[in-house]
């Protein structure tokens, strides 16, 4: 598949298959409970990768399966939205990574266990595979599933050959390794907790969000979006800074995976902020409710989101 692509983005870092138990009613502790047991494809990178297809675009994942049953699932699970899987590399003896989470009725998340030993078993080897794939690449995406130096070679590697570069956190445990490596980030899209592990600052508010987003500015970030919940989105570069009203959709997991997808595809084909944040937002909001990534259909939302963000603008 690569030798007919011309361009593509490369996306690297978890892919794991996801377990979702969801109760019916009330969760009972200590006993067993009535629900509906599910199994998805899942993992930052991959999703991101899986998003990008669906919307058109060219992409080579990089990640870390086990040499089992659940390996060639994922892999083949994944390829069926056009994404070239080559770079999916089996790890001898290792088992692919799961996450298992218990939801009440609504979705919201009660608990999860994360079992992802296999993405810390990068060899120099696959980093060096995956780093000369960026020479035709039209961008690079980074989750923080991946280990710290395997994260520095590739930005390192990104940021020499003028690639831009797009940061996940992923979660309030692994921002950490994007300490110190943030420098030349093109993109970072970012949740409030993660952003307050990044920089030290409180960012549960709009005034701690905008703070602390200036902060990884100051540390060579170009963009920032950070995820507030209710307070919506926060947008800001060295030149502007807005915000946006709170989507349709939570942005949180796949929903949030989906609005970086949706950002990076605009990445090439507009400037402004409010505008790349809107298509993310149309393609979070379909992949929340599970429909087609019809591009009709995210033309209309997103002009429609970016109307309510020109409304939200004049009211201020």
């Amino acid at each position: 598949m690569l030798g007919s692509m011309k361009e593509y983005w490369v996306c690297a870092g978890g892919a794991n298959v996801d377990v979702q138990g969801i109760t019916s009613a009330g969760l009972l502790p200590g006993t067993s409970n009535p629900g509906t047991v599910r199994q998805t494809a899942g993992g930052v990178a991959r999703n991101v990768a899986d998003h990008l297809a669906r919307l058109g675009e060219e992409v080579l994942l990089f990640a870390l399966v086990g040499e089992d049953a659940e390996g060639e699932w994922l892999r083949q699970t994944t390829a069926q939205s056009g994404v070239a899987t080559n770079g999916m590399v089996r790890v001898p003896g290792g088992r692919t990574g799961r996450y298992l989470a218990i939801r009440a009725a609504d979705g919201e998340l009660l608990a999860a266990i994360s079992d992802m030993a296999v993405n810390e078993a990068w060899t120099e080897q696959m980093v060096e595979d995956g780093v000369k794939r960026l020479q035709h690449a039209s961008g690079l995406f980074l989750d923080a599933n991946l280990p710290q130096p395997v994260i520095r070679r590739f930005v390192e590697e990104g940021k020499r050959l003028g690639k831009p570069v797009a940061a996940d956190p992923v979660s309030v445990k692994k921002a950490e390794r994007w300490r110190g490596l943030l420098n030349g980030v093109k993109l970072i899209v970012i949740g409030t907790d993660e952003l307050e592990v990044l920089t030290g600052k409180p960012a549960a508010s709009a005034d701690g969000a905008e703070a602390a987003a200036r902060l990884l500015l100051n540390e060579g970030v170009e963009q920032v979006m950070v995820l507030c919940g209710e307070n919506g989105l926060y947008l800001c570069r060295q030149t502007e800074s807005l915000w946006l009203p709170q989507p349709d959709c939570s942005l949180r997991e796949t929903a949030k995976d989906a609005f970086a997808a949706g950002v990076l595809t605009a990445l090439g084909k507009t400037e402004s902020l409010a505008e790349q944040a809107a298509f993310g937002v149309a393609v979070a909001e379909r992949a929340a409710a599970a429909l087609p990534l019809d591009h009709e259909a995210l033309r209309q939302r997103t002009a429609a989101y970016a109307a309510q963000a020109r409304d939200a603008v004049g009211r201020e």
